[in-house]
C-alpha cells in the first residue's frame, strides 16, 4: 500500500501513470461515481502486478493535491465490505483489493485502493452502466495512454493472454509437484549428446 508521501511524489509529476490513477471526491453511494471507480478498478486489476487508484484528487490537476475527500465520502470508501460487495457486481471474477486512509501535507484526506492483478482469469466487466461500463468487456490499462479502455489492440491481448498463461503454467507445475511428478528442464546427457552431433553434421553438409 503507498505511504502518503509516495502518493505525493507520483501526484508532482502532474499525471497519471499506467498503475497510478486518479479519481476526484465523490461518495460509494453515489451509482454514477462508483461506476467510475469500478472502472478504474477493473482496468488495474487486469494489469500485471495490479495498481492503485487514489480517490479525492482531481485529475485535471494532481499537482495541487486536492481537493480531497470529506469525513463522509471518506468513511464510506474506507467500509471493505461494502466496497466488495458493490465492486463484485461489476466484476467476473471478483476483484482483490486493499483499501486505505492516507493525508496528504496539504491535509486533503484520500481513499487508496491497491488493486491486485488477476488470479487466473482477467476480470470481465458483468454489469452495463451509462457512466461507461459495458457487460462483457474487457477494460486495461493501455500502454500508450494512462487511462482505462476497452482492449482494442492485439497488443494488449498479447499482454494479457501472456499473463494468463503464466499463472495457469505455474498452477499445472505446483500441481504436478503435488502429485509428485519431477519436472526438467534439461535434456538427458545422451539426448543431448545426439542433438549436438546431428547440429554439426547438418551444419558441416550446408557449409558444402
Amino acid at each position: 500500500m503507498l505511504r502518503a508521501e509516495e502518493i505525493e511524489e507520483v501526484l508532482r509529476g502532474g499525471y497519471e501513470l499506467r498503475g497510478f490513477e486518479l479519481k476526484g471526491p465523490g461518495s460509494r453511494e453515489d451509482a454514477h461515481f462508483f461506476a467510475k471507480v469500478a472502472r478504474a478498478v477493473l482496468g488495474l486489476g487486469n494489469l500485471r502486478d495490479g495498481g492503485h487508484l487514489i480517490l479525492g484528487i482531481d485529475d485535471a490537476d494532481p499537482a495541487a493535491m486536492g481537493p480531497g475527500l470529506d469525513a463522509d465520502d471518506l468513511a464510506s470508501w474506507l467500509a471493505y465490505d461494502d466496497v466488495a460487495r458493490k465492486l463484485a457486481t461489476y466484476a467476473d471474477p471478483p476483484v482483490r483489493f486493499a483499501v486505505a486512509e492516507r493525508v496528504l501535507s496539504r491535509g486533503a484526506m484520500v481513499a487508496v485502493l491497491e488493486v491486485f492483478e488477476f488470479d487466473d482469469i482477467p476480470h470481465l466487466c458483468a454489469k452495463d452502466h451509462p457512466a461507461g461500463l459495458r457487460k462483457g468487456a474487457l477494460y486495461v490499462r493501455p500502454r500508450k495512454v494512462p487511462e482505462t479502455s476497452e482492449i482494442a489492440s492485439s497488443v494488449e491481448m498479447r499482454e494479457i493472454l501472456d499473463l494468463a498463461t503464466e499463472k495457469a503454467l505455474r498452477a499445472f507445475v505446483e500441481r504436478a509437484q503435488r502429485a509428485g511428478v519431477e519436472l526438467s528442464t534439461q535434456r538427458p546427457p545422451e539426448q543431448s549428446a545426439a542433438d549436438d552431433d546431428r547440429y554439426e553434421s547438418e551444419r558441416g553438409r550446408a557449409w558444402q
